[in-house]
């Protein structure tokens, strides 16, 4: 049986095909997927694109680069107040704790968060185990 990796209640994480280094996000276990701020989100249903700008002017992690991915898919995500909300997602590399994994990551306006990103489940289950003390 593989040994879990220890994380805290934040964590230091890579998106390297995102070019997003240095993350610190924090780890929602009630979280059922990651979620990643962008400061623009927009489908292009015409050309069937999805067109997202990371985190906002005030993040040193913004670039201002408009990322437009021909894979996603939109899911319905219910928040913490019980809303649904349909949210684009994308299969994308995380690097976290010196493990890489492949997961789906939501896209999501967290500009009123302390937050840029929330780790969630569907990443954890992949082998982390958490101690919210660290």
């Amino acid at each position: 049986m593989e040994t879990s990796i220890l994380i805290g209640a934040t964590a230091q994480v890579q998106l390297p095909e995102l070019s997003v280094e240095n993350l610190r996000a924090r780890v929602d276990t009630g979280a059922a997927t990651c979620a990643l701020h962008a400061c623009s989100i927009h489908i292009d249903e015409e050309n069937k694109e999805l067109k997202v700008i990371l985190f906002d002017e005030e993040s040193d992690l913004y670039t201002g680069e408009e990322l437009v991915f021909s894979k996603y898919i939109v899911r319905n995500v219910r928040n913490s107040f019980g809303r649904i909300k349909a949210r684009p997602m994308i299969e994308t590399e995380i690097v976290l704790a010196g493990k890489k994994e492949k997961v789906l990551v939501g896209f999501s306006n967290r500009s009123k968060l302390t937050y840029d990103m929330l780790i969630g489940r569907n990443l954890l289950q992949l082998g982390f185990l958490v101690d919210v003390t660290k």
